[in-house]
């Protein structure tokens, strides 16, 4: 039976449904069973009304593509969702209208994926977007620091990181954006080899090029 799925995404911000989006490619692969897609937000809550050949089809979505790319998006709400037997669904035009047609993806949407894709263990995913001019800095002061070059030097830094830390989670909380520039606060936290417990801001500086991140200097964490 076709249903109609009220969504409310509670506190979602259009760049986090940006991000959700890009990673769940619902725009350039159409779910199965999918039939139409409406989205507005109500103050500070992501809305959303969509019709499904059934509730099946949707389910489907949900565990197969909708949570996966909420996780590498770092979006953590969980949907609300009401069902309601569809009466009529008339498919008027085919398309996307509305002020988030698709563009290229934010300098932040792009940052987010990859400290998503990382939190994931997907460090590949998070190299196929480094420029292959990246400039890559970590602190002298940290004891594997130094400066990187180029996407398989900084694979060879993430390589040695198990050696220093048990546990490691980057959480990145703040992005501001100059427009080519964009600065990422957060906190590392873990526990190092030697079993010690550690919680500590940080800030990265990335310098944007085409899309992608070509520069990391990143002076604040002392973690090691």
């Amino acid at each position: 039976m076709t249903v109609i799925a009220e969504v409310v995404l509670r506190g979602v911000s259009r760049e986090e449904y940006a991000a959700v989006r890009a990673e769940c490619r619902w725009l350039e692969e159409p779910p199965d069973g999918g039939i139409a897609h409406l989205t507005w937000w109500d103050g500070e809550d992501c809305r959303n009304v969509d019709a499904w050949a059934d509730e099946d089809a949707f389910a489907a979505f949900g565990e197969q593509r909708l949570g996966p790319a909420m996780a590498r998006a770092g979006v953590g709400v969980q949907p609300e969702v009401t069902f309601h037997p569809a009466h009529e669904v008339y498919r008027i035009s085919a398309g996307v209208d509305g002020e988030s047609v698709p563009a290229a993806a934010s300098d932040v949407e792009i940052l987010r994926r990859g400290y998503a894709d990382f939190a994931a263990g997907d460090v590949p995913a998070v190299l196929a977007v480094f420029d292959e001019e990246l400039d890559w800095y970590t602190p002298d002061s940290v004891p594997f620091g130094g400066r990187f070059a180029g996407p398989q030097e900084v694979a060879g830094f993430f390589g040695r990181l198990p050696q220093h830390f048990a546990e490691l989670s980057v959480q990145p909380q703040t992005f501001l954006d100059s427009g080519g520039t964009v600065v990422v606060l957060g906190r590392l936290s873990g526990r190092t080899a030697a079993d010690r417990p550690f919680d500590l801001p940080f800030v990265h500086v990335w310098t944007m090029r085409n899309g992608r991140r070509p520069a990391s200097p990143s002076p604040s964490t002392g973690s090691g």
